[in-house]
């Protein structure tokens, strides 16, 4: 399989990694040229594109991961073969010019990514959308390259998985962050935190995370509640932010006075 890649962030890094463990013929492009100089070093297989025209080149597929708001100006700016399939790596974005070239489609990998940080393929949903079946099967098969699950969506269900992937991933890992800033400045190891974290992750895929809620808003209990306030007093913004998931809890919770 011919696979171009378009970028040069992480997401389009991890990608790279990835594909040069296969069989796959790739190349990359972006317009940082330095990014393009350490990506050769790091990943000597790849080949470097020089140029904006991609027709002679005829690939398979060209994965466009770039940000999301310069998308589409990425996507006019090169020229494709018919036969090529485009695909983007976004979760919320859409190609809107797609008279420009219209074998267009989708290959978003549902997982959070840091350059230091391994991927396991194996393990990171890969939503797929086009209209043709034959672009279908040639998302499957780069999904199958990377021996990734994979599972075909509209762009209105993407877009809802994408909201509710901010809500569980980057949130959370604000609100831990947050979390360990306090503990820091009580001279305290965040990782002491780790086992709670990981036992309520766990219940929350065990059951509906709904139906295992604990703490003191789902206990009412206001005592408590005004106490962490008063330790907020400093962080106004997560003092809120307190409150209003407090008040979300307690409105989307039946109340259970035995919880812990």
């Amino acid at each position: 399989m011919k696979i171009v890649i378009i970028g040069s962030g992480n997401v389009a890094y991890h990608l790279i990694q990835a594909f040069c463990t296969t069989d796959a013929l790739l190349f990359v492009h972006a317009r940082n040229e330095k990014a393009l100089e350490i990506l050769k070093k790091e990943f000597p297989s790849i080949t470097i594109l020089s140029t904006y025209n991609l027709i002679a080149l005829n690939a398979d597929l060209v994965l466009i991961s770039v940000k999301d708001d310069v998308l589409n100006t990425v996507f006019e700016q090169y020229a494709y073969s018919p036969q090529t399939l485009v695909a983007h790596t976004s979760g919320t974005e859409t190609i809107t010019n797609t008279l420009f070239h219209q074998n267009a489609g989708v290959f978003y990998p549902l997982q959070t990514f840091s350059r230091s940080n391994h991927v396991r393929w194996n393990n990171t949903p890969i939503l797929i959308e086009a209209s043709e079946e034959d672009a279908i099967q040639k998302l499957e098969q780069a999904a199958a390259l990377l021996q990734a699950p994979y599972f075909q969506t509209d762009t209105q269900q993407r877009k809802y998985i994408h909201l509710a992937a901010v809500l569980t991933s980057n949130f959370a890992n604000h609100l831990l962050g947050k979390a360990a800033t306090i503990l820091n400045e009580h001279s305290i190891d965040y990782h002491i935190l780790q086992p709670l974290v990981e036992a309520t992750i766990h219940k929350a895929f065990t059951k509906h995370p709904f139906d295992v809620q604990t703490g003191p808003a789902i206990r009412n209990d206001n005592s408590t509640v005004i106490k962490h306030l008063s330790l907020l007093q400093s962080d106004r913004l997560l003092q809120n932010i307190y409150t209003d998931i407090t008040e979300s809890i307690q409105k989307t919770s039946n109340l259970d006075t035995n919880n812990e």
